[in-house]
């Protein structure tokens, strides 16, 4: 039996890929070319080896410094992967632009494991460019999940949790469904962000509407992320991403 092709890429950090410019409001991928793979996608993840008190998820890496074992081209679809040694999974994004938006991909989960997409922009909850929504879908549930501050903004203690470094920040799971998802098996999702609104459709079907916090400014950049629990390295695939503008 032959191996399958397995190519491991050097990504660029996100930073440089917004600095580019020129982002077109509709582009796709089917991962079947390493060099728009590598030239337009960046990972990031939290490594093991930094965990301590002040970085409790672990050392932060992106770029050409990311694990090249957290995201590989694997016969012309993506795998990431995320390992049980590290607090947080890894996540991979990509420039994107445009404010009411559609991103529609293909994704197999791993028994026990997740699959995360996530849309960025300047969050004006957080005081700082940071994902304005996003999704986790497991065999058994969807949820949408978002952010909300800690502390008001112009507060003491926003401005002190600022002093230190500290995101004035709240993540939570805003809404959860119910689903029957097949591990092992590919499936369709699309994600539809208009307005505040956002729309989650897996296979074809409806599977979730929530309001979000701040949905509805400017988008900066979508996110991909494996995700689970297991004392093994649990694998998530994507295939045929695509991001376009919603019509009126």
């Amino acid at each position: 039996m032959s191996c399958p092709r397995l190519i491991t890429l050097l990504l660029l950090p996100l930073a440089s890929l917004q600095a580019a410019g020129g982002v077109p409001a509709t582009w796709s991928d089917d991962f079947s070319d390493a060099g728009v793979f590598a030239t337009h996608w960046g990972p990031y993840g939290f490594l093991a080896t930094g965990i301590d008190a002040k970085h409790p998820l672990g050392k932060t890496v992106s770029g050409k410094d990311a694990r090249p074992e957290w995201w590989q081209v694997v016969d012309g679809a993506l795998r990431g992967q995320c390992f049980p040694e590290e607090k947080h999974p890894p996540g991979l994004r990509r420039a994107i632009t445009g404010t009411d938006i559609r991103v529609s991909c293909r994704f197999k989960l791993s028994a026990g494991g997740q699959v995360g997409l996530s849309i960025g922009g300047p969050n004006p909850i957080v005081e700082r460019d940071f994902n304005v929504a996003g999704v986790h879908l497991r065999a058994d549930a969807i949820t949408a999940w978002d952010n909300d501050v800690l502390h008001p903004k112009g507060s003491p203690e926003a401005a002190e949790l600022k002093a230190k470094g500290i995101w004035n920040r709240k993540f939570f799971y805003a809404k959860t469904v119910k689903a029957q998802i097949t591990p092992d098996a590919w499936h369709s999702l699309v994600l539809e962000l208009r307005g505040k609104e956002l729309k989650v459709i897996v296979d074809g079907q409806p599977a979730l509407t929530y309001v979000t916090l701040c949905g509805d400014v400017a988008k900066h950049d979508i996110g991909l992320q494996p995700g689970g629990k297991s004392p093994r390295p649990l694998a998530t695939w994507f295939d045929d991403v695509r991001v376009e503008p919603l019509t009126p």
